[in-house]
């Protein structure tokens, strides 16, 4: 008889967590039955997961004597049996398990009731709110079906009337979900998932109670935590010619804490305990699975990670475990434990995820050894995919990212954001980026011409539709394409429309504008895995959708886009053969030579339970379902068996997100016991060998840098600017590098995308109100009507500015107020008659003996009685003071008062020079100020003593400047040190200049 089927029924087995258990599966039951290369195929066996079944055919397959040509067993998942596939015959079933519910059908099955629910009770809850309650809602159902308690009928009065008003209204619907949910599905001749596993399982069990099969029947691997699957394991253990192999079976726990786990939902023990309880067999009598090979090692490990996890309840007595163990196992056997285990805390994810990278790589300078990195986070999984990418080496990643997260799925959400908002630059812009976009050309060519449309596109917002963006490139741009673009998003125009209807249009608007000059958009959108899988979830969306309401375009993104983040794309191929990086379910029974557990924080490994939106505790332990708690429970289990692997390293972040994260409670303990055991040399003895953090810190360092000096550009005479504006003289006096780079490189800063209205479109827009609205009312008292004049006035100068209309409303109100305040100052000079003679005036000046022009344009000139003329310069952001003006900072009006005094502005005969005003035009509490420079300050001067000093301050800087040895220097006055400008960046300015970021300039 086989070693197998020696025992006596019920049959179960184990596997210390320290070895191979695949491996150790395989080689037994090859040598078990073997003996032929058709003689395994008599052989059954459920694994928990698919995973786990393709390992163990690898295994079969990489057995010594595998060369010949084998038959391998039936290798079966445990909770994915399906009714059509072996040990079933087609249509056996059919009658008591249904065909399951697509997930997405159900998804939008109960979104619709949820939405039903929520429309009865007045709320007006969005398509997309709904569908991420029927996440949690689908799950709760399944607990319900995975438990067999099928109804929620157990929540009674009692404690509905404990609850608050929201979870009653919950543990209603969800009766009626319950009572109407199962009718829905027999209309459709559907089941739920859980529901038809259950079934198949309780089937099969069933069956083979009755009639078992007439070959070996293993079941390797599974815990029994689903009652379901558990049944069918008593059924296996007590059939002839059937064995049950626990993974991981502590054996050696004490009686005491045996006992406690009963009620401990995060024991990792607790589910086989049980299983262990509902077949009435003692502990006692599981056996090592055969061919197992004792390792001292192993079983130290195995023992210290089984004291750590001990029931909370447990573990005041450590102290004397330890010395319990010690005695009995002997001197220097937790020792022996710790061997090969180490634990690595870094300061942040990014320096964990480099140090695990560095693990993996060195793994492979030792011929055949492998490496497995498990973690249920994302972000550190994507950190160490992008770390191995940088050493040429491709991992095997289970989890795979969202579709949303991929160039397929983004590229569909692109085109759902562009032209859910017409107008809008910004969303084309990205979806121009996307690697798939082409519009029938070349790729190459797409980018080179949409480059230049993005350049035109630049600044304000150029509308509310797709005609005003053409309208934006009509004077320079490609409009033709751009109109094809807009072209194909027109077609997603509209109010409401089915899901279905949406889904072809985007479809049907991906693939033209994925199209190039060599392939059409299909053949080049629905390829690869991101594309595959954006298909089904397109194909999804058209034939399961017709339940969900209308919905508006920006309601189908949202619902596209949360579907696409839930659906996971695994990458296909070429991965190294030894690498592997996995979450801790697919990990489950696969083991490696150097196993990495990544993520140890509190939150992360285990999850957090968040919060159910449709149960609280009580009402679950009401309605027969177990704790949520005993996930955690399964995730200790997981944890427990992979840090037991040869060379386990387990490591956490200290800090997540930049604040402080508290370590997995697993490796709080696991520290704990170890100080306990070891002592002060814990700390050292799990310390990993090869010092990763620091080798992370090695690759990010960089010499200590150079120290860069200030810039200081010679160009040659010849290129030197001749003319320069009144306002660019400032920049001289202050920070000629902006000269330097302005009009010599010739580099202009550009807006951004949908610019949001900058102060100076807004003072562009105020000026240009004053001057059309002096130039309409003409000398003379102002009219009745002049504040709606000019209002209409500055509302239309706003838009034509490029403010957007839609939101113009707070500007109109301090536009209002400095209306009034204007009118009222307009008045009052008037009545001194004092009029405007001048509005933005123009002006160049020759400066006498130089072959310098100096150029300008006057906001305002005003007539006075005595014939002299006021210079006014309308100010909305920060006005220059009269101090800085007599310190030779501020040269715009004096020097306008030169050219005044010299007849260099059009239409005006040379004259004397009056007040220097700036007017500050804010619309706040101070709705307006007159600012008066010549003849204030604590030295007052004239304007007279303005003019000379100011032309005497630029007759130097040509001077100084028509020399080639003078550089343009940045900010050459400390006082200004703090004022940032366009090109402080190109200077490296905040590398040599000791100025604090104190304003929002470049750090």
């Amino acid at each position: 008889m086989s070693e197998i089927f020696k025992p006596d029924c019920p049959r179960v087995f184990t596997t210390p967590p320290q070895t191979d258990f695949l491996k150790l599966l395989a080689e037994t039951l090859k040598a078990e039955f073997g003996a032929t290369p058709e003689s395994l195929a008599r052989v059954t066996i459920l694994t928990p997961t698919r995973r786990a079944g393709r390992a163990l055919a690898a295994a079969f397959s990489s057995l010594a004597n595998s060369a010949e040509a084998t038959l391998l067993p039936l290798i079966r998942p445990i909770g994915d049996v399906d009714a059509d596939d072996p040990p079933f015959e087609p249509g056996e079933l059919a009658t008591i398990a249904p065909p399951a519910i697509n997930p997405v059908r159900r998804t939008f099955e109960l979104a619709r009731l949820i939405l039903a629910k929520d429309a009865a009770q007045g709320g007006t809850m969005a398509t997309a709110e709904a569908i991420a309650l029927a996440g949690p809602l689908s799950q709760l159902i399944d607990d319900i079906w995975t438990e067999e308690t099928g109804d929620v009928s157990a929540l009674g009065e009692t404690i509905r009337a404990l609850l608050p008003d929201h979870l009653k209204e919950s543990a209603d619907f969800i009766t009626i979900v319950m009572a109407a949910w199962p009718l829905r599905l027999a209309e459709l001749g559907m089941s739920d998932p859980a529901q038809r596993r259950s079934a198949l399982l309780s089937a099969l069990a069933d069956r083979w109670r009755e009639d078992p099969p007439p070959g070996p029947v293993i079941a390797a691997g599974s815990t029994g935590s689903i009652p379901a699957a558990a049944d069918l394991m008593a059924a296996i253990a007590h059939m002839p010619q059937g064995a049950v192999v626990l993974p991981g079976l502590d054996r050696d726990m004490d009686d005491k804490a045996w006992a406690a786990l009963e009620d401990d939902d995060q024991h990792p023990q607790q589910a086989m305990q049980a299983f262990l309880k509902k077949i009435d067999l003692p502990r006692s009598k599981v056996a090592n699975w055969p061919g197992h090979a004792a390792d001292n090692q192993g079983a130290a490990r195995q023992r210290i990670l089984a004291e750590s996890l001990r029931p909370a309840e447990e573990t005041s007595d450590w102290l004397s475990r330890i010395d319990e163990i010690e005695s009995g196992w002997g001197a220097g056997f937790l020792d022996a434990g710790f061997k090969g285990l180490s634990i690595l805390e870094a300061p942040t994810p990014e320096v964990e995820a480099r140090a695990i990278a560095l693990a993996v790589r060195e793994t492979l300078e030792t011929p055949g050894k492998t490496a497995m990195v498990v973690t249920p986070d994302r972000g550190i999984a994507d950190r160490v995919l992008a770390a191995m990418r940088g050493y040429g080496v491709a991992l095997d990643d289970s989890a795979g990212r969202p579709l949303s997260q991929t160039p397929a799925g983004s590229f569909l959400r692109l085109i759902l954001d562009a032209a859910a908002d017409p107008g809008a630059t910004q969303p084309l812009a990205a979806l121009w980026a996307s690697p798939f976009f082409a519009l029938g050309l070349s790729r190459g060519k797409a980018r080179q011409r949409f480059d230049a449309i993005d350049i035109a596109l630049r600044g304000a917002r150029p509308g509310r539709s797709f005609a005003s963006i053409s309208a934006r490139l009509e004077a320079a741009g490609d409009k033709a394409l751009m109109d094809q673009l807009t072209g194909h998003l027109s077609r997603l125009a509209g109010e409401t429309r089915p899901v279905a209807d949406w889904a072809r249009l985007q479809a049907e608007t991906g693939e033209a504008l994925a199209a190039d000059d060599m392939r059409a958009g299909a053949e080049r959108l629905w390829i690869n895995e991101d594309g595959e899988a954006a298909a089904t979830l397109i194909r999804e969306l058209i034939t399961e959708s017709e339940i969900l309401p209308d919905l508006t375009l920006r309601d189908y993104a949202e619902l596209f886009d949360t579907l696409a983040r839930a659906r996971p794309v695994r990458p296909r191929g070429e991965v190294h053969p030894r690498l592997r990086l996995l979450g801790p379910i697919e990990a489950r029974l696969l083991s490696a030579d150097r196993v990495i557990l990544a993520g140890l924080n509190e939150g992360i490994w285990p999850a957090g339970l968040g919060i159910d939106p449709w149960m609280s505790r009580g009402m679950r332990a009401e309605a027969g379902l177990p704790p949520r708690e005993k996930r955690l429970g399964l995730a200790a289990h997981d944890f427990a068996q992979l840090a037991c692997a040869p060379e386990a390293m387990l490591t956490r972040s200290v800090k997540q997100d930049g604040a402080p994260a508290v370590a997995s409670r697993w490796l709080w303990r696991l520290k704990t016991l170890a100080r306990g055991a070891l002592g002060e040399d814990a700390g050292k003895v799990l310390s990993p060998a090869t010092d990763y953090l620091a080798l992370a810190r090695a690759l990010d360092h960089t010499p200590d840098p150079v120290a860069v000096t200030e810039p200081r550009p010679c160009p040659p005479v010849s290129v030197r600017p001749k003319t320069l504006s009144v306002t660019e003289i400032r920049n001289w006096i202050r920070d000629p590098y902006t000269i330097y780079a302005r009009r010599i490189l010739g580099l202009r800063p550009q807006d951004d995308l949908d610019q949001n209205a900058l102060p100076s479109t807004r003072g562009t827009a105020i000026h240009k109100a004053f001057e059309l609205f002096l130039k309409n009312t003409g000398p003379g008292p102002l009219p009745e009507h002049a504040l709606h004049d000019l209002m209409k006035l500055g509302r239309d100068a706003a838009i034509e500015a490029g403010m957007d209309e839609a939101e113009l409303v707070p500007d109109m109100i301090r536009f209002e107020r400095l209306a009034r305040w204007f009118l009222d100052w307009e008045a009052a000079r008037r009545a001194r008659d004092i009029r405007p003679i001048g509005l933005e005036k123009r002006a160049e000046w020759q400066v006498a003996g130089t072959d310098f022009t100096l150029r300008g344009r006057a906001d305002r000139l005003d007539d006075r009685p005595d014939n002299r003329i006021d210079i006014l310069d309308y100010k909305t952001g920060r006005t220059p003071s009269a101090t800085a003006t007599a310190a030779g900072f501020e040269p715009q009006t004096p020097l306008e008062a030169a050219m005044l005094r010299d007849g260099a502005f059009e239409g005006i005969d040379p004259a004397e020079p009056g007040d220097l005003l700036y007017i500050k035009l804010s619309g706040g509490r101070e709705a307006g100020t007159e600012v008066k420079i010549n003849d204030s300050g604590r030295e007052p001067k004239s304007t007279e003593d303005f003019v000379v000093q100011y032309e005497d301050i630029l007759r130097r800087l040509i001077e100084r400047y028509s020399k080639e040895s003078t550089p343009y220097l940045a900010q050459v006055f400390p006082q200004f040190e703090n004022e940032w400008g366009d090109y402080d960046r190109l200077s490296r300015r905040a590398e040599w200049s000791s100025a604090e970021d104190s304003d929002g300039g470049p750090a």
